[in-house]
């Protein structure tokens, strides 16, 4: 389903996997839309700090920004995509502009 810039997160140890969901984890503010929710990693991208996620059956790219602290909103950046075929659209705009 990824093509380049992303790479499907299984692709990587475990362990990278839960680096990158912890330090989401710990840049999201209170008041942002995945503040305290479960969200699991499905892909990251290559040439930016962004790393794609579901929860609660909604698809979102975030922004890391590997302060190892809260943000303050807006940040970390966060874009959502309502349904598997518009995530798949961006997804393929990505690709062609890589």
């Amino acid at each position: 389903m990824y093509s380049e810039p992303w790479s499907n997160i299984e692709d990587f140890s475990p362990a990278h996997g839960a680096a990158l969901l912890t330090e989401m984890a710990t840049e999201l503010p209170v008041g942002h839309e995945l503040y305290g929710k479960s969200s699991k990693i499905l892909a990251k991208r290559e040439d930016r700090d962004d790393i794609l996620v579901i929860c609660d059956n909604k698809f979102y790219v975030v922004h890391l920004t590997w302060s190892n602290k809260k943000e303050v909103l807006p940040y970390p950046e966060t874009k959502s995509y309502d349904s598997l075929e518009i995530l798949q659209e961006q997804l393929a705009k990505d690709s062609l502009n890589f």
